[in-house]
């Protein structure tokens, strides 16, 4: 089971990634092309960094709980992965900050 929830994660961060990287291309559109292209790249590794750390902790989160507590990984998988993608879109939106503040910082 906690294979499962290790994909379920992945595939959700995989949309928000999506997302994610279609609003920067959006944001980023001020920006002279060196600047832009820096922003963008950082912006991809921060989401794929984010999706493969939450992804096998959202897995080992889950078992780890179901081990300790004893309730039912229907009650637990769904609790690890909300929470998990939540401290991932905030991950996102500080190292997104930063990132845009070094690029200023450079400009």
């Amino acid at each position: 089971m906690r294979w499962i929830v290790s994909v379920i994660t992945a595939l959700i961060m995989i949309v928000v990634g999506v997302f994610w990287m279609f609003m920067w291309l959006i944001g980023t559109n001020g920006y002279n092309t060196s600047t832009g292209t820096a922003i963008l790249a950082s912006n991809l590794v921060l989401v794929i960094l984010s999706t493969i750390v939450v992804s096998v902790a959202s897995g080992w989160l889950t078992k780890r709980l179901v081990t300790r507590t004893g309730m039912s990984v229907w009650i637990i998988a769904p609790l690890c992965i909300v929470a998990l993608i939540v401290v991932a879109f905030a991950a996102l939106f500080i190292g997104s900050i930063i990132i845009v503040g070094i690029a200023e910082a450079m400009r």
